[in-house]
């Protein structure tokens, strides 16, 4: 039998059918495990904090494990549907072409999970808004932007040695970086021993999201706590400096391009860093951004204002101060 409009054998058609079976059948178990957990379905094992394991492994051996559970999927995939469909028997002539099947299928998969991971190293965003030309020409945007440094780096260093010192501080802008994503934040860039990230205007003031990333990320150090005094004899301590406002956004570069973003408010935002470290306290926030929050709680306290080179006028600062899991308010020293 054929379609009056398309040419389709039934054999095609039962094939068509066996996916898409397929696809409801494994999309109905991860639902179902699920709900069993309490979590939502789209908390993956591997972005929680069980796959950390597989997120900071070598990327070969990450490749190798996703193309084995993606054929593994494809071999129960195959079984399942060919027992729901009532065709068990057509199962040896399905065995005979998997060893020409199978490494086409492991192939194709690698191929994009290797694509999946340069998108992973880019960022899907700004990967679409490279190929997209969204940044073109220059953009005016009004985004918030959050500094964050590691306390004491060049002690630990010295105590450490450079390679230990790497392996601690690329653990913990691992530790740091989910937090912000999480919470509707971009990783704009890695830089020495901290990073920039960076949110639109709405999203950060939206339910507090960006304090919400700044508790989330002393949280996530504090987890790991024993790790830490395991593989480095200490826990590192760090200091956040938050502002926002107006910044011109524009792709960069000729043969390697990215986009960069320009503008007082930048400046700014590290010199609230460096308030942070210069006041003892763990996170500092300009006034500007402070004053969109909702401010109906006591971790903001007005700390008074601080000069900036190159502004005329003082900017307020408050300190915020970050709040555990277990409802605890962090005590932290940053003058190190």
């Amino acid at each position: 039998m054929t379609s009056g409009f398309f040419p389709l054998s039934v054999t095609f058609r039962r094939r068509v059918v066996s996916i898409l079976l397929a696809v409801a059948i494994f999309a109905l178990l991860a639902w179902l495990v699920a709900l069993a957990e309490h979590r939502p379905v789209e908390e993956f094992y591997v972005q929680s904090l069980r796959g950390r394991w597989l997120r900071s492994m070598h990327p070969l051996g990450s490749v190798l494990i996703y193309a084995g559970v993606v054929t593994a999927i494809y071999l129960a995939a195959t079984h399942v549907s060919h027992l729901i469909l009532g065709r068990w028997n057509e199962l040896p002539t399905t065995y005979r072409r998997m060893p020409v099947v199978i490494p086409l299928f492991i192939g194709f998969s690698i191929v994009g999970i290797v694509a999946m991971r340069i998108v992973h190293f880019i960022g899907a965003e700004t990967l679409f808004h490279l190929m997209a030309g969204t940044y073109h020409r220059p953009v005016l945007r009004h985004m918030v932007l959050l500094f964050v440094d590691m306390n004491g780096s060049t002690a630990v260093a010295e105590r450490l040695g450079p390679l230990e010192t790497r392996s601690l501080i690329g653990k913990f802008l691992f530790d740091i970086s989910k937090p912000i994503i999480d919470h509707d934040g971009e990783i704009y860039v890695y830089k020495g021993d901290g990073l920039i990230a960076l949110w639109t205007w709405s999203k950060a003031i939206r339910a507090n999201a960006v304090l919400r990333a700044v508790d989330a990320m002393f949280a996530a150090v504090a987890r790991e706590t024993v790790e830490y005094q395991r593989r480095f004899g200490v826990v590192p301590g760090f200091r956040v400096g938050i502002h926002g406002g107006s910044v011109v956004v524009s792709e960069q570069g000729d043969t390697k391009r990215s986009i960069g973003i320009y503008g007082d408010t930048i400046n700014v935002a590290a010199r609230m860093e460096d308030a942070a470290k210069t006041h003892g306290v763990a996170c500092v926030i300009s006034d500007a951004v402070a004053q969109a929050l909702d401010r109906d709680n006591d971790q903001l306290l007005p700390i008074g204002t601080e000069a900036i080179e190159g502004i005329s006028a003082p900017i307020g600062i408050l300190e915020y101060r970050p709040v555990t899991e277990c409802g605890q308010r962090f005590a932290h020293n940053c003058k190190q």
